[in-house]
C-alpha cells in the first residue's frame, strides 16, 4: 500500500473539524477536567474515539446504510437523549450542592465508558461518514480501493487522538484557575449544556422520523 500524502492530511484535516466543534463529549470532558484535571478529561475524550471508529468503520464500509432504517434510527436517537438528559441533570445537581473538587472525584473508568456511550449514541455521525466515505473518489481521482479507505480512516483517526491530547491540556491548564464558587458555574453550564444537546438530539429524531 502506497500512501497517499494529499489523502492523509485532508482527512486529519477533516478530523479535527469532526472534533472541533463543542458537542456532549466536551461538555462531559470539561465537567471531569476541571475536577481531576487531565487524566479524567482525557479518558472521556478517549472514551468518545469508541464511537468515533465504530461510525467510521460502519461508514466507510457502506454498513452503515442499515443504521438509516428508521425505526433504529429512533431508537439510538432517544437513547442517546435520555442519557444526556440524564448526565446533564446530575451535572446540575452537583453544581447545585455546590460540592468540592476533592468530594465530586469520578473513576477513571467510569470517565472513558461515559465518553464511550455518549460517542456510540450519535446516529448522526452515520450520515456524517457515509458522506466523507463518498468524497474520497474527489481525493483519490479514482474508485477508492480498500487501501485508501484505510489511509483516509487512518488519518482521520489520528487527528481525533490528537485532538483528545490538545483539549484535555487546555482543560488541565484553566483548572488552576478555578475555585469552588467557579466550579459551581463549571458545573451549571455543563449541565446546561448536556440537557440542551439532548432536546437538540431528540428534536433532530423526531423530525428525521417524520413523526
Amino acid at each position: 500500500m502506497t500512501p497517499d500524502p494529499t489523502l492523509l492530511l485532508t482527512a486529519f484535516a477533516m478530523g479535527f473539524a469532526f472534533c472541533g466543534p463543542p458537542g456532549p463529549v466536551l461538555a462531559l470532558a470539561t465537567r471531569r477536567g476541571v475536577v481531576d484535571g487531565f487524566a479524567a478529561a482525557l479518558m472521556v475524550e478517549f472514551g468518545s474515539l469508541i464511537g468515533d471508529a465504530v461510525w467510521a468503520l460502519l461508514g466507510l464500509s457502506g454498513a452503515g446504510i442499515l443504521m438509516q432504517v428508521p425505526a433504529i434510527e429512533v431508537a439510538l436517537g432517544v437513547v442517546g437523549a435520555a442519557l444526556l438528559a440524564w448526565l446533564g441533570g446530575q451535572t446540575l445537581r452537583a453544581g447545585w450542592r455546590g460540592r468540592s473538587f476533592s468530594a465530586a472525584s469520578s473513576s477513571g473508568g467510569s470517565d472513558f465508558a461515559t465518553g464511550a456511550v455518549i460517542s456510540l449514541a450519535n446516529p448522526q455521525a452515520v450520515a456524517y461518514w457515509l458522506a466523507l466515505g463518498g468524497s474520497i473518489p474527489v481525493i483519490v481521482g479514482h474508485a477508492p480501493g480498500p487501501s485508501e479507505f484505510a489511509q483516509f480512516f487512518c488519518g482521520f483517526m489520528l487527528a481525533c487522538v490528537a485532538y483528545c491530547f490538545v483539549i484535555a491540556s487546555i482543560i488541565a491548564g484553566a483548572r488552576n484557575l478555578l475555585t469552588d464558587r467557579f466550579f459551581r458555574i463549571v458545573n451549571g453550564l455543563c449541565g446546561v449544556a448536556l440537557i440542551g444537546f439532548a432536546v437538540l438530539l431528540l428534536y433532530d429524531t423526531v423530525v428525521s422520523s417524520g413523526a
